[in-house]
């Protein structure tokens, strides 16, 4: 069975632990107060390919954490808040992983309570899925993404 690194990074309180908890129900999370300060980890299988999910810290202090959880990656997930603004951050991500090479995938996330349309317009060149992590909504078709990327 083939093993796929899949990456979730965005900003802090984007939904990046919800979103790997609503994937594997029993993924790992490291946090103090609610908020990741290590990683998250989750795993699944989807069409053959045992897709491993590693969540980065959103707080930019944290951003080591990034780089070395990134490294090897097949893939990143961005998850962006709806109820936000597209930010300087947002975009300085998107940047980092395009100069590593790793493939893309964007998950609007929240969309169940916010509105999205601010925000196609700012990723424009990848993939979008718009969803709820927390409702489960776009959670088939972000994982269909991955495995086509795969």
């Amino acid at each position: 069975m083939e093993d796929v690194k899949v990456v979730v990074f965005g900003k802090e309180n984007a939904g990046k632990s919800t979103l790997i908890k609503a994937i594997e129900h029993d993924a790992i999370n490291i946090d103090k107060n609610n908020t990741t300060v290590s990683m998250d980890y989750g795993k699944t299988v989807v069409a053959g390919k045992k897709i491993h999910f590693y969540g980065t810290p959103g707080q930019e202090r944290f951003d080591f954490m990034r780089d070395i959880l990134s490294t090897g990656a097949n893939i990143g997930i961005m998850v962006i808040d709806s109820t936000t603004n597209f930010s300087k951050m947002d975009t300085e991500l998107l940047k980092e992983f395009r100069k590593k090479n790793i493939p893309c995938v964007v998950f609007i996330n929240k969309t169940d309570i916010g509105s999205p349309e601010n925000l196609r317009m700012e990723v424009q060149g990848f993939p979008i899925i718009e969803g709820s992590a927390k409702m489960g909504l776009g959670l088939p078709e972000l994982l269909r993404s991955l495995i086509n990327f795969a």
